[in-house]
């Protein structure tokens, strides 16, 4: 049977998780890792570490600096791009041009331009491409997902989607995160989450306005979207303005006819129904394979030729791109966006 070899392009703490998860992935092996800074390959792993490989032995695996000479060195089937997200489409359009399969980390592109583009290089040619817009692959968050297009509760009524974490600092000195024209700001980098739940929950809303708060070096910091849709409200929120002692959460709030759902990660049970009629419960979810995981499993075993659909497809991603450009227009402008 047949082994995919994988390149992991771009070793931070991204790159790290990305490692750790293939290392448990059945029928797969990292046999290369990119990247122009080396001392990623031993340095301290900032970011969210649970998630992240602490390896610093690399024997057996090549190591290079450069992507177009990983081109030239060939010998693996799977590109995985953790890299900033302005090199995105060119280094997927050259890695699907060299006939590999393709894993790119979220956000897709900065534009839903750079966007279209990815695609049609997709359609040509013979390798797979697909987004790591990991959460659709974590099981709380689809039951959310599945429980509220089945009506089984009735209608939404209301939704808040909450998003916080501290001023990234990581990457040594002034991240790239926080340069709006590499990363897309809080908005695209952190939000890009919410935002595809809310399209592949809702659909498409009708507008969008948004509010900001900017600090005094220009830096978006945190916003609040307002999205319009037909008799119900629905909101989000995106800070990187908490205190570096809070580091991250993550919270939703929906609301239905018949229920009320909260997920938080931080609670004991992260996924929790309360139902208009009877007592609240918990569902019954398996949490021991983390989103990383089980994409990066399920991405192989789509590149190893498993015909179902996945959960995410390239026009899923790049409509989430769409929504928080139109977001931004917003944030920046301060009027409401009709989509």
């Amino acid at each position: 049977m047949k082994t995919l070899k994988v390149a992991i392009v771009g070793f931070g703490f991204m790159g790290r998780t990305h490692y750790g998860a293939w290392k448990k992935t059945p029928r797969a092996e990292v046999t290369a890792i990119c990247d122009s800074n080396l001392s990623q390959l031993s340095r301290k792993v900032a970011g969210n570490g649970k998630d992240a490989d602490l390896t610093t032995d690399f024997s057996g695996v090549a190591v290079v600096e450069s992507f177009d000479e990983l081109l030239e060195r060939g010998g693996f089937d799977v590109a995985d791009l953790t890299l900033p997200t302005p090199l995105h489409p060119a280094l997927v359009k050259k890695a699907l041009a060299a006939g590999c399969h393709v894993l790119c980390e979220k956000p897709m592109a900065l534009d839903v331009k750079s966007c279209d583009a990815m695609i049609a290089a997709a359609a040509k040619s013979k390798g797979k491409l697909m987004i790591a817009q990991c959460l659709r692959f974590a099981p709380a968050v689809k039951y959310l997902h599945d429980v509220v297009a089945s009506g089984k509760y009735g209608k939404v009524v209301g939704a808040s989607f909450d998003r916080a974490s501290m001023l990234p600092g990581w990457g040594g000195g002034k991240s790239w995160f926080l340069d709006e024209g590499s990363s897309g700001g809080v908005m695209l980098d952190l939000h890009i989450h919410d935002a595809d739940f809310i399209n592949w929950t809702f659909g498409r809303p009708r507008s969008v306005v948004v509010r900001r708060h900017v600090r005094p070096d220009g830096v978006t910091d945190r916003a609040t979207t307002l999205y319009g849709y037909d008799n119900c409200v629905v909101s989000s929120s995106a800070s990187w303005a908490a205190a570096p002692s809070f580091s991250f959460e993550a919270r939703s709030f929906v609301e239905l006819e018949k229920a009320t759902i909260v997920m938080d990660a931080k609670r004991s049970a992260p996924l929790q129904v309360y139902p208009f009629k009877g007592r609240p419960f918990t569902p019954k979810i398996d949490y021991s394979i983390s989103p990383y995981e089980a994409e990066i499993k399920a991405f192989a075993a789509w590149a190893l030729g498993r015909r179902e659909s996945m959960p995410i497809t390239l026009e899923d991603a790049r409509d989430a791109v769409a929504l928080v450009e139109a977001e931004r227009r917003s944030m920046c402008s301060g009027r409401e966006i009709v989509l």
